[in-house]
């Protein structure tokens, strides 16, 4: 059920179990994942966002209080200037362009953080509260129920502060490891799940009707996460200022799978920019196997907290059904080159 403007209306999410998830890709035979798989990576794949010229300190100033447990020097969420397009920093007001009782415009991209309850300050709910404050906003609400019971047991709330760039949601974990996830909200699920999966050699698992997620990278305490959900109500509209990077073996392997010809990025030898089934611009980054799994058992991480020791053990976070929306999204369209 989806609740929107204050009325109901039934969420006709088509049944994907009945659809045979082992789909070719343009006629191409399914990927060999034993042919892509090397060392894990902890960074094979990041979230890179683009600003203006004098917005990137602006902007880790935002994060810093969000990321200060898991990337306290961004090389997850990765800040880069350019001059090449108007200022990002358009602040979100709150009022819709697009939006119906049936239908709401989104970003396709967010970053989720799930973070335990007992690391004091660097805990989700103190985390939580700096996006209360300006110049974040309330974007919507997603709905967690108890298996078919009508009983919501949590929610997930979304928050933006700025026009184009990716949502926002910060949730609490009682146990298991903390995670950042990057989350895509998808038009096409199956086209979009069998692609990630070809970009990250990795096989997605599934959740709910309409999610998957595909692990990135796991160690004790932490893990990187790339998730994919479909909601039929929502219109998601690629960014033109945050792209995920991937780091991959070679081009060539995957040529045959992708949509279009990859353009080569000038000045950056092995690096090209391609297209998602559903539109969003991805970078691939040719990157050579690593020799040693690298580790963060040294970064802050595991010393960022002396209140607190921290057990942990990987859990499967839970998936969504429900949504719920109290305010819509302004579109704009800025130029990104």
């Amino acid at each position: 059920m989806v609740i929107m403007n204050g009325r109901l209306h039934n969420e006709d999410s088509p049944n994907l179990s009945e659809v045979d998830t082992s789909m070719k890709i343009e006629g191409q035979n399914h990927f060999d994942f034993n042919a892509n798989q090397s060392m894990p990576d902890p960074f094979q794949c990041t979230l890179q966002i683009r600003a203006n010229k004098g917005e990137v300190s602006f902007l880790k100033n935002l994060y810093s209080p969000l990321l200060e447990g898991i990337d306290p020097t961004f090389q997850f969420i990765c800040l880069e200037e350019s001059e090449e397009f108007a200022s990002s920093l358009l602040e979100w007001d709150g009022n819709g362009a697009y939006y119906d009782e049936f239908n709401v415009e989104c970003p396709a991209l967010s970053v989720v953080l799930f973070l335990r309850e007992s690391f004091g300050r660097l805990s989700a709910v103190s985390v939580q509260k700096n996006l209360t404050t300006n110049p974040w906003k309330f974007h919507h609400r997603i709905e967690l129920p108890k298996d078919v019971r009508p009983q919501i047991t949590a929610t997930q709330d979304f928050y933006q502060a700025f026009h184009d760039l990716p949502l926002w949601s910060v949730c609490p974990v009682h146990y298991g490891n903390e995670l950042l996830r990057f989350h895509i909200v998808v038009k096409n699920f199956l086209r979009m799940r069998a692609f990630y999966e070809l970009i990250t050699g990795k096989k997605a698992r599934d959740g709910s009707t309409g999610f998957c997620y595909i692990p990135i990278y796991t160690q004790k305490g932490l893990e990187i996460q790339l998730s994919l959900k479909c909601l039929p109500q929502v219109f998601s509209k690629p960014s033109t200022v945050a792209r995920l990077r991937f780091k991959i073996p070679n081009i060539d392997s995957l040529m045959p799978y992708l949509v279009g010809c990859p353009l080569p990025v000038p000045n950056e030898k092995g690096t090209w920019l391609t297209n998602d089934p559903d539109g969003n611009v991805i970078i691939l980054d040719e990157a050579a196997p690593i020799a040693k799994v690298p580790s963060l058992e040294t970064s802050d991480y595991e010393t960022r907290s002396v209140e607190t020791e921290f057990s942990a053990s990987s859990k499967d976070s839970s998936t969504t059904d429900n949504i719920k929306f109290s305010n819509a999204f302004k579109k704009i369209t800025p130029d990104f080159v």
